[in-house]
């Protein structure tokens, strides 16, 4: 069909409901395969401010309530999905990303006709004069993303709670599990596995708050901003039931930034967002990192521990195991820390009365809280659960090390703990024999000073060391 715009006649596909500014757009944009299509969170969410304004615009008599009902009940269905197909807008384009913007009013214009009049056009119901109206792209676009990550960081911070569930349960399972810490790769002194795993939980528990503190913030949406703050062609009343409207549908608290000129122009918001999905996957990289570390091998590695296999490791080398999971999470992180520096630069990007990069933000943020979530409970449930320690090889590695010479030197001197750990490498002897051969303690002594499990009670070693003290003095 032949459709006309501000630019002339252009061609239409007769079966879509998507029409001329769309069209355009897409000949325009060549596809970079991150389309609307691709985010359905976002469509979700512009629909339902659609729904918000016609219910609204009905209620203070400025639309007809079958205009209303229409435009309402398609919106409702693009909600549910029942126009998927029907979004190829490419969101890497520019123009503020007023094309997706248009792909969604005309969408839901035609199919709002066709509920209205039985025929698909844009006759009785236009895409700018009725679904868009006392709307702009410059507020319903940051106020659709803002709604969209409120979905996905939810999602997020339930994977990153799983995970947090599953160091738990190994903290707890291993808490007077014993081996030896490293310190730039470097044996040092004995730490259990309980604390290490703990060590996760708090990080992971702290990026849970920042998370939520990020997930309010969504919450707080520019619409009635209109173009450029002023709320032009906004009638009064509307912005106080489009706002009752999208708390119901969202489910929480939605409300108007304080100032509005403040809302379409800095976007400070998506930099706080990004960093704390940027800080939270870094973390979980550093854990699957030393997960890496810890289950190499089998037979020349570090072997501290196990993990499930999940998938071959080599196209050559039979029997080989890859550790696939963690290297996900390092694969993750990587994307993370693009989509930080991306993200930041396009809230940098912002001029004058607009920010106009949320093309930028929408491909990296959405994109990856899109992703996060499966990939970090697929690493909790089936690589941080099935963790096993090798005991008997920790315990021993936690014997040997040198480093626990700091409680000799703690008890006897610095000079003699350096003594000792240097006759214990020359003669390669055990602290304990070392101690004893050197002749600075019992094997008794030696044996309850040395226990590596004890070395890693801090009420232990304290009292110990406040016992030595006071007996020094005596």
């Amino acid at each position: 069909m032949i459709e006309h715009d501000l630019l002339g006649n252009i061609t239409v596909p007769d079966d879509k409901y998507y029409g001329a500014q769309t069209q355009r757009s897409l000949e325009l944009c060549p596809s970079s395969r991150e389309i609307l299509e691709c985010y359905p969170e976002l469509i979700y969410s512009m629909a339902a401010i659609k729904k918000a304004y016609a219910e609204a615009h009905a209620e203070l008599d400025v639309f007809d309530k079958k205009v209303s009902d229409s435009i309402a009940k398609a919106a409702e269905e693009v909600m549910d999905g029942k126009m998927a197909g029907e979004f190829p807008s490419d969101i890497i384009c520019g123009g503020g990303c007023v094309n997706i913007h248009m792909n969604v009013n005309e969408v839901i214009a035609k199919r709002a006709n066709e509920i209205f009049t039985g025929h698909k056009g844009t006759d009785v119901i236009h895409p700018n004069t009725h679904v868009n109206k006392g709307q702009s792209t410059n507020d319903v676009i940051p106020a659709a993303m803002k709604l969209a990550l409120y979905h996905n960081l939810i999602s997020f911070k339930k994977s990153v709670f799983a995970l947090k569930k599953a160091y738990a349960k190994k903290a707890k399972e291993y808490n007077d599990a014993v081996k030896v810490s490293r310190t730039c790769i470097q044996d040092a002194v004995p730490i259990t596995f309980g604390q290490f795993f703990g060590a996760a939980v708090t990080f992971l528990d702290r990026q849970i708050q920042e998370i939520d503190a990020v997930i309010e913030e969504c919450l707080s949406l520019p619409l009635g901003a209109t173009a450029v703050g002023t709320g032009l062609n906004l009638y009064e009343g509307v912005s106080e039931r489009v706002y009752k409207s999208l708390t119901e549908t969202i489910g929480a608290k939605v409300t108007q930034e304080i100032d509005l000129f403040d809302g379409l122009q800095y976007a400070d918001v998506y930099i706080r967002i990004s960093s704390v999905i940027k800080a939270t996957i870094t973390g979980i990289s550093k854990m699957a990192r030393d997960i890496r570390f810890m289950a190499s091998g089998p037979r020349s590695g570090v072997k501290e521990i196990t993990i499930a296999p999940v998938q071959n490791g080599s196209s050559i080398m039979p029997g080989k195991v890859n550790p696939a999971l963690p290297e996900s999470m390092n694969v993750l992180a990587y994307k993370a820390i693009g989509m930080d520096a991306a993200v930041t630069a396009a809230a940098e990007g912002g001029e004058l009365e607009l920010n106009v990069w949320e093309a930028v933000i929408i491909s990296e943020l959405l994109w990856l809280t899109q992703i996060a979530p499966d990939m970090i409970e697929t690493f909790a449930n089936k690589c941080v659960d099935t963790i096993k320690i090798n005991r008997e090889h920790c315990r021993k590695e936690a014997e040997d090390t040198l480093a626990s010479a700091a409680i000799i030197s703690a008890l006897k001197g610095y000079q003699v703990g350096t003594e000792v750990a240097q006759y214990a490498a020359e003669k390669d002897l055990s602290l304990a024999e070392a101690v004893v051969e050197c002749g600075f303690l019992s094997k008794d002594e030696a044996d309850a000073l040395l226990d590596p499990l004890m070395l890693t009670d801090i009420s232990k070693t304290g009292k110990l060391l406040l016992d030595i003290v006071k007996g020094k003095k005596q």
